[in-house]
């Protein structure tokens, strides 16, 4: 079929510019043409309608083929322009293709004309190409300049579209054989990101060969990506995204819903622009990490102001415990064994001694230091933390406990399961507390096998499962996302901190296990913790000691703590024992004293944190005077204090308190008969 071809012809003759029609109709063209000999002609022709060639004599009376040549480029065109003459000369002919014609033919050989149109014809189309892809390169250039992150994703995948004449575009990030996209463009407007498998994709082969074109049948290349077929696509050109080491980091894909014929220079500008994305996603990147490393000084520092927190008031709240203590002790002294107050007492005492490994475990928190893990059969500890959740919780939410007798040991601290359960089950008891319904507590026994630990991201073995679920209000995906972070809830002011499940997630992890949690709105929410067994035999508890005859003595005591209550129950405490006691709520009146008559005192019991002199102030004082004198330094917290710093200046025992009355009247002893 002749292909349509609009000829503007420069020439004076009549009957050469039919000669000049007939060869071009001979060689497959059927031309619509126009004829003219003068410039003012000429520009009139230009300005009125488009041009696919024009074919000029070179000798007119009125105008010159190099002449006609200029007037076209002047006005802006790129037409094949080829010389058609009769009697025109070598040289003459190489000045004017010299100038911008694209060939010459002479009038007695218009055979060659056709194959002369087609190659000018070729010629000026890949120029063309060529004015269009350096506009898109300049106008993907300036539009990149001076934007960042998704706003500079946003500009390159418009720009492409608008190039290629796509409909859709996305920049993403790789991970874990998933693409993330950062940016999606479609018709025109941005659209909501989303992730999908690597997989199966046609991102897959450009990962695979760095740049790769779908021209076409993109959908029954991959039939199984469900994406192509929602944006109705067709064809696809992609490149990969990668960091200075040449490391893919991600991939720009442009879809259309048509064909994608081939493009002039679309590999170097794809090429360009990749740069220019890749670069902005190792910035953002940076950024994220800047952000994250900004966010983890927070807060260490949030942490570090708890711990200074925790520390201060470990000290009062130690001597609260302390009175609670020792006073419970001295009142179960008197009560007649296994009655119901003598029962009741005992109760008091395992709580005071939980509140007691708490502390321990806020100073062990405010130091950074480490709590003694050791193999625990904590079937116990979940049942006497679920005791004292009863009083607490809501009479409208049933608790239901299915715990299984025959766990097995995991590596643990009591005080952290005990914890452990406090916070999931207050959680849970939140989330019901508007409608009532079940708590639910769940241990026992179970194995992993390769398939599930792999899942899980543990090793296949023996665990203890424990699930605490509820029939509460339950989360969505976007609290879920960030249910561990520290300090984020969804509580309302007076309710927490956002603190309760990140200390979880921390103290399942420093156990070896593994947390996970599945909610479903208005259902309820299941927490699900693997403790890894381990082998070795179950430590237990030393139940709370009574002060029994082999601890009783006469010795002369001095008693010295600012806190009237501890003094006081001591000082009844060691009474009761037969010792001597002498109290002192200022340090300062115990020096003085001591000073007095240095022989009058055969052992100290001295807190740390007190007015005036501390008491390892107070105990070197002593010591400069009598450096046999048996010292006890008790402390709720100090962090000018420790152990070794006792031992170093002399101090015969270091306790922390609260103390109870056999760990006092046992250390006392035990001194003193050394």
């Amino acid at each position: 079929m002749a292909e349509n071809l609009r000829v503007l012809l420069v020439e004076d003759s009549e009957d050469d510019a039919a000669l000049v029609v007939r060869a071009l109709s001979k060689g497959d063209f059927a031309p619509s043409w126009e004829r003219v000999e003068t410039a003012s002609a000429m520009a009139a022709c230009l300005a009125r309608q488009e041009w696919d060639l024009i074919l000029s004599d070179y000798a007119m009376p009125q105008f010159s083929g190099l002449a006609a040549l200029e007037l076209m480029q002047e006005k802006g065109f790129d037409l094949p322009f080829i010389l058609v003459s009769g009697a025109v000369g070598e040289e003459t002919a190489v000045e004017v293709m010299r100038a911008g014609a694209c060939d010459y033919v002479m009038k007695d050989k218009l055979a060659r004309l056709a194959p002369a149109v087609i190659r000018g014809l070729r010629e000026a189309k890949n120029r063309k190409v060529a004015r269009e892809a350096d506009r898109a390169i300049d106008a993907l250039v300036r539009g990149m300049v001076g934007t960042t992150g998704p706003e500079c994703f946003d500009r390159i995948i418009e720009g492409l579209c608008d190039w290629l004449g796509a409909d859709y575009g996305l920049v993403g990030v790789l991970g874990d054989g998933m693409v993330q996209t950062l940016s999606f463009y479609g018709r025109g407007e941005k659209q909501e990101n989303f992730s999908y498998p690597l997989a199966g994709t046609p991102c897959e082969g450009v990962v695979r060969e760095v740049f790769k074109s779908y021209p076409k049948d993109i959908r029954r290349l991959f039939p199984e990506d469900k994406d192509l077929e929602k944006m109705g696509a067709e064809s696809c050109v992609g490149i990969v995204l990668r960091d200075a080491q040449q490391k893919a980091l991600g991939v720009l894909n442009i879809f259309s819903n048509r064909e994608m014929l081939p493009t002039a220079r679309l590999p170097e500008i794809m090429e360009i622009v990749a740069v220019k994305a890749a670069a902005e996603i190792e910035r953002f990147r940076e950024e994220e990490e800047r952000r994250g490393l900004e966010a983890q000084l927070r807060q260490a520092q949030k942490m570090e102001a708890i711990g200074t927190l925790a520390g201060g008031i470990a000290h009062d709240f130690n001597n609260i415990l302390a009175a609670i203590l020792g006073y419970t002790e001295l009142a179960k002294q008197k009560m007649i064994p296994e009655s119901e107050p003598d029962h009741c007492l005992g109760e008091v005492l395992k709580a005071t001694y939980r509140a007691k490994e708490l502390v321990q475990q806020i100073l062990a928190f405010s130091r950074k230091g480490e709590q003694e893990m050791k193999p625990l059969r904590i079937q116990c500890v979940v049942k006497e933390a679920l005791k004292l959740l009863r009083a607490s919780i809501p009479a409208s939410i049933d608790i239901q406990q299915r715990i299984a007798p025959d766990c097995l040991p995991i590596l643990a601290d009591p005080t952290r399961i005990h914890q452990i359960i406090l916070n999931l089950c207050t959680n849970a008891s939140h989330a019901m507390e508007a409608k009532g319904g079940t708590l639910s507590v769940l241990l026992e026994n179970t194995v992993l096998g390769e398939e599930e630990a792999q899942a899980q991201g543990l090793a296949a073995g023996d665990y203890v499962l424990l699930v605490v679920s509820d029939t509460g209000h339950g989360m969505g995906k976007e609290v879920l996302d960030h249910i561990f972070e520290p300090y984020f809830t969804t509580k309302e002011q007076g309710k927490g901190v956002g603190m309760g499940l990140a200390i979880v997630h921390g103290l399942v992890k420093a156990s070896g296990g593994k947390i996970s949690v599945a909610s479903t709105i208005g259902q309820g929410t299941t927490f699900r913790i693997l403790f890894p067994q381990v082998l070795g035999k179950a430590g237990e508890e030393a139940p709370a000691k009574i002060p029994v005859a082999s601890e009783q003595g006469s010795e002369r005591i001095f008693v010295i703590d600012d806190e009237q209550i501890i003094v006081a129950m001591e000082k009844l405490a060691l009474e009761r024992l037969g010792y001597q006691v002498r109290l002192f709520s200022d340090s300062e009146e115990a020096l003085a004293a001591f000073r007095a008559d240095p022989a009058a005192c055969d052992l100290v019991v001295t807190d740390q944190i007190m007015p005036h002199l501390s008491g390892m102030d107070l105990a070197k004082a002593f010591l400069a005077i009598r450096p046999d004198l048996p010292i006890i330094l008790s402390t709720g917290y100090s962090s000018q204090a420790s152990a070794e710093d006792a031992a170093l200046a002399g101090i015969r025992r270091f306790i922390m308190k609260p103390v109870n009355i056999a760990e006092l009247a046992g250390a006392i002893r035990e001194i003193l008969d050394s």
